[in-house]
């Protein structure tokens, strides 16, 4: 006795089905022609919210008459909190800016898997970047946070 596999013909696929992979190819595909707009899109807008948050930590820290005010000349912690949260910024603002930086590509018009490749790792680059930017924005966020509950808690 031999040990075959008995082969199965598959069903053939009816056409929902059919017309249901062509759709989920043309949304896949759409969304890989539009990822890079997406990604400088993303970094304007981490780079908006670095300028509003940023706003804020100015508020926190001008409040009063004199600079800087007294919840942070009497709380070195305060002090550390809002020097933290001004490097979170700027590093996110510097990464959402280099993500949207224009910038040239050398690419070969009759080659497509050069540019292929070259769409690929531009799509990395500016993945990387608005990532990192919206996990510093992030952790900004947060000791900013941590900031206005220990004045608020402090004061």
């Amino acid at each position: 006795m031999s040990n075959q596999i008995p082969i199965f013909d598959s069903e053939p696929e009816t056409q929902e089905q059919i017309e249901e992979k062509q759709r989920l190819q043309m949304i896949f595909t759409d969304l890989e022609k539009q990822q890079p707009a997406f990604l400088d899109e993303a970094g304007k807008s981490i780079i908006e919210r670095v300028a509003t948050f940023l706003a804020i930590l100015f508020g926190v820290t001008a409040f009063g008459s004199s600079f800087p005010p007294p919840y942070l000349k009497a709380n070195a912690w305060n002090k550390y909190l809002v020097i933290a949260t001004l490097l979170c910024y700027l590093a996110a603002l510097a990464l959402g800016m280099l993500a949207i930086r224009p910038r040239s590509y050398t690419w070969h018009r009759y080659q497509s898997a050069t540019m292929a490749q070259m769409l690929k790792k531009l799509i990395a680059y500016k993945k990387r970047l608005v990532q990192g930017a919206s996990i510093v924005f992030a952790i900004g966020t947060l000791i900013l946070t941590v900031l206005i509950v220990s004045i608020i808690w402090n004061g």
